[in-house]
Parts: structure tokens; C-alpha cells; sequence
């Protein structure tokens, strides 16, 4: 499927999962809008041309995102060739119809697109100096203009953005003052929190940060209790859970009282950081004609 586009695979897999495609697309379009592709509507599994079933660049890009995160899909995605052996049968390999994965090493995926209405469509990502780029192409003329114009927007991100630590795991505390004034809970990112953001200019980045949760039972060191987010305006750029930098027992929480979800405002213990940045780029996208504009300079 990943490799060659096999739709009749695509079927078969998805009347083995969930019984038959009718429920399978059920499952896909759930799962779109979880992972915050809100402008999908996916109507069959092979991505042929029906009524309403559509999808914007942007979702594409917030799909890509997702699969890669698996790493059996990552994998499958960045194999250029596969030989599929049966017994009884001549070996049979396939080669990946994504154009790009021959001649460039830091290309990692993921897939290619063809239907009449859509015309040549290609998801593409790549990895270079610690920058995980996606790129999405749509309604291209043809298969070599769409793989030229997928490498352009990835080479412009990767030469002109580049990754910010706001957020530093190890340095970052924050402080929730408890209902009746006693010991503060203290909570700490999860994983250092970072974004994408164009090089050579300034910009304020806003740390937004809440409990999910009533603290009032005995911690485990690294357990949930909150979310922290990162914004520009109104632009969500980033954001990574909040969780117990340490182990507190029944006893200490006892003595330590009771934070709520509705006490929200915090003291932060971190550094200042001067971020570079016009705006936030978490996905780098693209729709042709405006790309192909853009880069004649009109």
C-alpha cells in the first residue's frame, strides 16, 4: 500500500480491521479529527475520487505528521525498494514510487497521490540538522514537477527556519500555590519544548499552563497532572504535558493541602529566552500554484 498504492490491499486491510470499509472510514475520520485534521472527510480507504471525500494541505501535512511518529510506518515509508518472496514463486520486487527517496539522502517519506481531480499530489519529509520538515504538494501538472517543487519548500525551510528551545526540561519549574496556602506543588515539563521558527527575527512567545486534574492524592515521579502550551497570538505553536518532577506520598500531600484544575496562574522559574522568529512554522505547506508564484518571483 505505502510502496505501490495497492487499493485492493487497502480494502483488504481494512475489511480485516474493522469489518468493512464502511466501518474502517468511520475509524479514519475519528481519528482525523483527534489528531486535529478538521477539514477531512474521508469517504473511502484508497483516496480515490467520491463526493466529499476531500482534504486541505494543511490536514494532509497534520496526517504525515501523526504516521511518522509510528516507527513501523516511518520505516516503510523511507524503503526505496522491497522484494516480496512467495513460495511456489519467483521473487517480486517493488520499488517505492516516492521520486525523491533515490537521490537524496535526507528524505525520510512519505507518499505519493494521483487521482484526475487532484492531479499529482506528494507528501514529502525530510530530516536534516535536527529539523524534521513536511511538505505537501497538490494538483501538480505532472510527476517530476511535483518532486521538484516538494524539494524547494523543504530546502527553503531547512535554510531559512531553524528549531528553538523555549522550554528547557531541566531548567523549567513550575510553582501552583495550593487553595489553602501551604507548600506549593511544583511541576515540570515532560520533555523539553521547542519550535520551528524562521531565523533573524524577534518575537514574543507566550507560556500557557494549567493542572487537568484535583492534586490532592499521592504522586508518582513523572505522572501527569497538567498541560503547558506555547502561543504567538493566537497561534498554538507547541505544546507538552506537566508532570511531578518528584515522588510525593500520602503523607506529604496531606500536609501539603489541595490544588485545583480552576487555579491556574503560576509562577515560572526559567530563563528568559530571546526566540527568532515573525511567526511559528510547525509544518511547512504548500498548495502549487502558489508555490510555483512564489518561486518565479511574481
Amino acid at each position: 500500500i505505502l510502496l505501490r498504492s495497492a487499493n485492493d490491499a487497502a480494502v483488504a486491510l481494512a475489511e480485516h480491521v474493522a469489518g468493512s470499509e464502511d466501518r474502517f472510514v468511520q475509524l479514519m475520520n475519528q481519528k482525523a479529527r483527534e489528531i486535529g485534521a478538521s477539514q477531512t472527510n474521508f469517504v473511502n480507504v484508497t483516496g480515490l475520487d467520491a463526493e466529499k471525500h476531500l482534504s486541505t494541505a494543511y490536514d494532509l501535512a497534520v496526517i504525515a505528521r501523526y504516521a511518522m511518529q509510528n516507527g513501523t510506518f516511518a520505516g516503510i515509508v523511507a524503503t526505496d525498494k522491497w522484494t516480496i518472496s512467495w513460495a511456489g514463486h519467483e521473487d517480486r520486487e517493488i520499488e517505492n514510487l516516492n521520486p525523491l527517496l533515490k537521490d537524496n539522502a535526507f528524505i525520510t517519506g512519505v507518499k505519493t497521490g494521483y487521482t484526475e481531480k487532484a492531479g499529482w499530489c506528494l507528501a514529502a519529509s525530510g530530516t536534516k540538522d535536527g529539523k524534521n520538515l513536511i511538505s505537501i504538494i497538490l494538483e501538480s501538472e505532472n510527476q517530476d514537477l511535483r518532486g521538484e517543487d516538494a524539494l524547494a519548500v523543504l530546502n527553503y525551510g531547512f535554510n531559512n527556519f531553524e528549531r528553538k528551545k523555549i522550554i528547557d526540561q531541566e531548567v523549567a519549574t513550575f510553582v501552583f500555590q495550593t487553595s489553602d496556602g501551604t507548600a506549593p506543588v511544583k511541576v515540570a515539563p515532560q520533555e523539553d519544548l521547542g519550535v520551528l521558527l524562521p531565523k533573524d527575527t524577534k518575537v514574543t512567545v507566550t507560556a500557557r499552563y494549567m493542572l487537568m486534574q484535583d492534586i490532592s492524592d499521592p504522586l508518582s515521579r513523572g505522572e501527569k497532572i497538567g498541560e503547558i502550551s506555547l502561543w504567538m497570538g493566537d497561534d498554538l505553536l507547541g505544546q507538552e504535558d506537566l508532570v511531578s518532577p518528584e515522588q510525593i506520598s500520602e503523607t506529604q500531600q496531606a500536609e501539603r493541602g489541595k490544588a485545583t484544575p480552576e487555579q491556574r496562574s503560576a509562577s515560572l522559574s526559567y530563563p528568559d529566552y530571546a526566540v527568532l522568529a515573525a511567526f511559528a512554522l510547525l509544518l511547512l505547506l504548500s498548495i502549487l500554484r502558489l508555490l510555483r508564484l512564489a518561486l518565479s518571483g511574481y
